[in-house]
């Protein structure tokens, strides 16, 4: 009788199929690997885009609130203005002792859009000889706050503060075009810093004298 041994075979087929077993386990343990990275990755991108969406979505909001209130910073400075250009009526209030419509007279050269009262045939003769001689009727008087206004014997002396020097220039050349107004005379000018809580903003001060004619 011949015999086969075959144990020797059954050894060798089971470690084969252990072998593949552990094959196919690395296989399968790569594969939910890359399943598993490819899913984070497309999570990230999600999110990422959410986010973007998102950020998005309060840019578009805060241009909304800028459209409907307004710049902040332009807002604050209109009401710096106004605040100044109640000072400037209650200077003009507080000092006065000329004739009412000298009074009326300042309060045009200080009203937006108006300005002051000359005659036409001198103010086209200056504007022949010197073309800068002309006032700036789209000049912004709130640019510009009286801090006193005194008078003595037809003579005025009037402090106050503008935002540049233009606007002091622009002021001085109404008051010498004004028939009210004589012999005006800027006295001094100063650069001035406002404290950090008023903005930290920088601004002129000045002084001039002037004739009345009333």
């Amino acid at each position: 009788m011949i015999r086969i041994n075959l144990i020797g075979a059954r050894k060798k087929t089971r470690r084969r199929d252990a072998g593949e077993r552990a094959l196919a386990a690395m296989g399968a343990a790569v594969l939910l690997g890359l399943i598993g990275s490819i899913w984070l990755a497309a999570s990230a991108s999600a999110e990422l885009q959410r986010r973007v969406r998102e950020n998005d979505a309060v840019k578009d909001d805060i241009e909304r609130l800028k459209g409907e209130l307004g710049d902040y910073d332009k807002v604050k400075e209109q009401r710096q203005d106004l605040l100044k250009q109640h000072k400037t009526i209650d200077a003009l209030k507080t000092g006065r002792t000329g004739p009412v419509y000298l009074l009326r007279e300042l309060s045009e050269i200080l009203t937006p859009h108006k300005g002051p009262s000359f005659d036409r045939i001198t103010y086209d003769e200056r504007l022949r000889r010197d073309p800068n001689m002309g006032f700036n009727a789209g000049w912004d008087p709130r640019r510009l706050w009286l801090e006193s206004f005194e008078e003595v014997q037809h003579k005025v002396r009037i402090r106050g503060s503008a935002r540049t020097n233009e606007d002091v220039a622009e002021f001085l050349k109404r008051l010498q075009l004004s028939v009210f107004f004589a012999e005006v005379t800027p006295e001094s000018t100063s650069q001035v810093a406002e404290s950090v809580a008023a903005g930290g903003a920088r601004h002129v001060t000045f002084n001039l004298s002037a004739r009345l004619v009333y």
